[in-house]
């Protein structure tokens, strides 16, 4: 162990601490659609491992707020791994659009299909296992274990990782944290009540131990904390250095039929927005836009104004084109030019739908 932790774990008594916490977490357990309660759990009541592992997938990169509705949906249309699948991967994708992020709703087709042929339907209760599935990674693998099968394993994101920043007073930013944030939570994650101790930390740090403006008089872990006891909970942890994003830019081409059609194409698998069905775009250059060159004959005119969004790693720039089309040539699918057409895109494309469906005049 090493040595500052470990003095710094007498000052941080495990026992303590879980138990505080778990007390706490009994009483003020945010009430989520793919959870049991602290009572069922309690009384033996074990987790469904199909909903705990397609919350964990929407979770990743999305908030808790976000994804509520769009896993309700789901599990209405998909209950269990043997209906996601029989699914259609284009339903599946036309279900998860605005989530973003697209691979994780075909890893989840993916993952489905071997869950199926070669485990009979059930997750296995083992990390190596888990690991081999698509989209499945350490984190997940970690939060299903501990979760849906009581298996105690370190589940770490980035709300657990700001509690114990804290709770050991660990200097620097997260990135350079992690090893130490790591054996911290071996110390103090229980046997008993993995799943809860596990759920307990998420929603101490969503509701509690915040970035900004911590509860601190609210936390039932605050006299374990040497961040609190050393009045050095607002600096910790250290912010990162930001990124600099690079800006992209590209067309994308509304081509409308005469009878009110919208000419789509299906997106390669690979990349960005992959398996998405979408209007047919322009390559996306940096810092400045590809040559204008629509992908069917037609009278372009360019929309106002651009639209934006932004990316992980770069923001981007389209310039949305739109002519009435004489016909469409071969690869494309007709779609009704109305507003039902944007259920099942993805945002970006969303918003250069809408801005043609309110500048369209044939």
């Amino acid at each position: 162990m090493n040595p500052k932790l470990n003095h710094n774990f007498h000052l941080v008594n495990r026992q303590d601490t879980t138990n505080a916490l778990i007390k706490w977490y009994d009483k003020n357990a945010r009430k989520l659609p793919w959870r049991i309660s602290p009572t069922q759990s309690k009384n033996g009541v074990k987790p469904d491992p199909y909903r705990v592992w397609i919350s964990e997938i929407m979770l990743q990169q999305t908030g808790v707020k976000v994804v509520q509705p769009y896993f309700t949906k789901f599990i209405n249309n998909w209950p269990d791994i043997h209906c996601l699948n029989q699914a259609e991967e284009t339903d599946v994708l036309a279900l998860w659009s605005g989530l973003g992020y697209y691979r994780r709703a075909r890893n989840l087709k993916a993952c489905a299909e071997i869950l199926c042929t070669e485990y009979q339907g059930h997750f296995p209760a083992d990390e190596k296992l888990l690991l081999k599935l698509p989209g499945i990674g350490k984190y997940t693998a970690a939060a299903i274990l501990t979760i849906a099968f009581g298996i105690p394993s370190i589940v770490v994101d980035g709300n657990v990782e700001r509690i114990i920043a804290r709770l050991f007073n660990l200097r620097g930013s997260i990135d350079k944290l992690k090893p130490q944030i790591r054996e911290c939570m071996l110390m103090i994650s229980p046997n008993k009540r993995p799943g809860d101790f596990a759920q307990a930390m998420m929603d101490l740090g969503a509701t509690i131990c915040k970035p900004l403006n911590p509860q601190c008089p609210n936390c039932p872990i605050d006299s374990f904390c040497k961040a609190h006891k050393n009045r050095t909970t607002n600096i910790i942890p250290a912010k990162a250095k930001r990124k600099i994003k690079v800006l992209r830019k590209g067309y994308v081409y509304l081509g409308i039929t005469k009878s009110n059609k919208i000419a789509m194409v299906v997106r390669p698998k690979t990349g960005l927005l992959g398996g998405m069905m979408c209007p047919p775009s322009s390559e996306w250059y940096i810092d400045k836009h590809p040559p204008n060159n629509p992908p069917m004959p037609g009278t372009w005119v360019m929309l106002n104004p651009i639209v934006r969004h932004a990316f992980t790693h770069f923001d981007l720039e389209l310039s949305v084109m739109i002519a009435t089309i004489p016909h469409i040539p071969k690869g494309y699918i007709l779609k009704s030019f109305d507003i039902s057409i944007t259920d099942s895109t993805p945002s970006l494309m969303k918003k250069a739908i809408i801005l043609g469906l309110e500048n369209y005049k044939p």
